[in-house]
């Protein structure tokens, strides 16, 4: 996102971290301004859409299609990767602020169960840490049943953004 996309994202952001206990919460809003913003990008080619959530959770949904099946018609681990990405690093932008640039620096993942082949798969990503330039979200993707499926780690760098002269 540009700045101004920053600071239209953040027009909306309704939560903040009070004393180490996180309130990561997207309101419909903010979901909107986001799936906007995916246009044109992996996540719209993934099927990936934001959910509002009121709980301390960021939440993705991704339809099983064939943008994101591997050869044998379930969901490949990679899009699960990426589904760990997308959420944590939405975290991190409404957590850090529009003054903020998040960029993974490392994602790793294990594949607990086999995916189902139709349907739609949920990743919910919690904050486990956020420092002034680290955050470490935890990111559990589950089937409709709410069976887990992949889970995932993720960690994003934080940068303030230097103004231009």
């Amino acid at each position: 996102m540009r700045i101004a996309d920053y600071q239209l994202f953040r027009t909306f952001v309704s939560s903040t971290i009070i004393a180490g206990d996180t309130l990561v919460m997207l309101t419909p809003e903010e979901c909107n301004i986001l799936n906007t913003h995916s246009a044109g990008t992996m996540m719209q080619a993934l099927g990936m859409t934001f959910i509002p959530t009121a709980d301390n959770a960021v939440v993705v949904d991704m339809p099983i299609s064939s943008a994101n099946r591997q050869h044998q018609g379930i969901v490949h681990g990679g899009a699960y990767l990426a589904m760990a990405e997308t959420a944590a690093g939405a975290g991190s932008l409404h957590v850090a602020g529009m003054d903020c640039s998040v960029c993974g620096i490392e994602v790793s993942g294990n594949h607990l169960a086999m995916s189902p082949t139709e349907g739609v798969v949920r990743a919910r990503a919690t904050l486990l840490s956020a420092g002034k330039t680290i955050h470490v979200w935890n990111v559990d993707i589950a089937d409709e049943t709410g069976k887990t499926l992949s889970t995932a780690r993720v960690v994003n760098r934080i940068e303030k953004i230097k103004e231009s002269k």
